[in-house]
């Protein structure tokens, strides 16, 4: 028993690790990882469907502020990454496929609100209905 467990010793001793050196090094994400959302805005239709299949409820639905609304006449997703599962669902069910999942996977902070992400390009303060 005792030999057993000094042949694994010294076998792990001299064999190559399974982890990887991050961020000097990585390992290659596959092809179908679902990380952070990507917005389209030129392709939303503003049809309200990836915030009613989110099963957090991480996306809300918001219109642009006044100095927005000639650009954004409509209603847009505002994703809370602090809430999703990223499950993919909304990405799915999105008619046009003006949202995507990206393999950013970058996304600890110690700030929540970085982690909203609002659809207009300046962060201004939303209310979400």
């Amino acid at each position: 028993m005792k030999t057993l467990v000094v042949f694994k010793l010294l076998k792990n001793m001299v064999s190559k690790p399974m982890t990887v050196k991050f961020p000097s090094e990585s390992i290659p994400i596959p092809e179908k990882y679902r990380g952070e959302q990507v917005w389209d805005s030129a392709k939303c239709t503003s049809c309200g469907l990836c915030s009613k299949i989110c099963p957090n409820r991480a996306i809300e639905m918001v219109e642009a502020p006044p100095e927005y609304k000639e650009n954004y006449a409509k209603r847009y997703p505002m994703i809370d990454l602090g809430k999703c599962c990223f499950c993919g669902l909304c990405q799915d069910i999105c008619p046009t496929g003006s949202l995507t999942m990206s393999k950013n996977f970058f996304l600890s902070t110690f700030d929540p609100s970085t982690t909203i992400n609002i659809p207009f390009p300046k962060r201004v303060e939303l209310k979400a209905e």
